[in-house]
């Protein structure tokens, strides 16, 4: 794949893995990771995708090859470079295949944007704020404290307990690189979005998009929620996978994916 980059609005420098594919029919597929996560993680979608649908994998800022920026670990700008990155696809519909903290990402650019350039919203392991409101958190965070006095050892921990089969030594130190790339602090803020939960129910209830939930069994009950209250969406929950799930179980997320953009979707294989 090709790698490019762009300068934003804010002269951030972001990049992202793009593959064309000159067929009109076809939406393009824009895969987003999660918090310090990279571009290249998506790897078994990169490749089972490859030569059907055009492709896109973005590196956030501060995130795989795009630099650390002094400013922009804010939900605001987040949707913003969303935004811009989709301007470079004018003529292109777009499925947005969104994972982790990107899934916060995502529906809050739906919420702002709209759906107009959207053919449909595939939401990978995190909540979408169904169910009711648990005991709200107090008292400082204890996974914010261990950042902030052993950073490499914390981040080494998160990134292998992400999965839980094995894992090419490449992507893993990709992984690794990617999470330790953000000034520590930066990294805090993007864990720390103010929205409440009724913000992401009601920015999915609203969506007339065809949606895909893929998930492991934490978000079991959101999933049936989802799926009870809205007829656009389906879901599947990936027993067998730890939070990068479409590594774990590849061919299930891929399967799935290739339904979803199949029939749901209405791009046609």
């Amino acid at each position: 794949m090709e790698r490019v980059c762009f300068e934003t609005s804010d002269n951030a420098r972001l990049c992202y893995l793009e593959r064309r594919l000159d067929d009109p029919a076809k939406p393009l597929l824009v895969f987003i990771p999660g918090w310090t996560m990279p571009a290249t993680i998506w790897q078994r979608q990169l490749t089972h995708f490859a030569g059907r649908y055009p492709l896109v994998a973005f590196d956030p800022r501060g995130q795989g090859q795009s630099p650390a920026h002094p400013s922009g670990y804010t939900l605001e700008r987040r949707v913003a470079d969303i935004k811009e990155l989709l301007e470079r696809f004018p003529d292109r519909r777009v499925v947005l295949v969104a994972w982790s903290l990107a899934v916060l990402e995502t529906l809050a650019y739906v919420a702002e944007h709209g759906e107009q350039r959207l053919a449909g919203l595939v939401l990978v392991d995190n909540s979408i704020g169904e169910g009711p409101d648990g005991p709200a958190s107090t008292g400082p965070n204890p996974f914010f404290r261990e950042l902030r006095e052993q950073r490499e050892a914390t981040m080494r921990r998160f990134a292998a307990a992400i999965f839980r089969t094995p894992v090419d030594s490449g992507i893993l130190d990709d992984v690794v690189t990617s999470t330790l790339q953000l000034p520590v602090e930066d990294s805090i803020r993007l864990l720390s979005y103010s929205r409440p939960r009724a913000f992401w129910r009601t920015a999915v209830h609203a969506s007339k998009l065809p949606i895909l939930y893929l998930v492991t069994p934490k978000w079991r009950e959101q999933a049936r929620l989802l799926t009870d209250q809205c007829p656009n969406a389906h879901a599947v929950v990936f027993n067998k996978a730890g939070h990068a799930l479409f590594w774990d179980q590849a061919t299930a997320f891929n399967a799935a994916l290739d339904d979803f953009l199949g029939i749901r979707a209405g791009s046609g294989n």
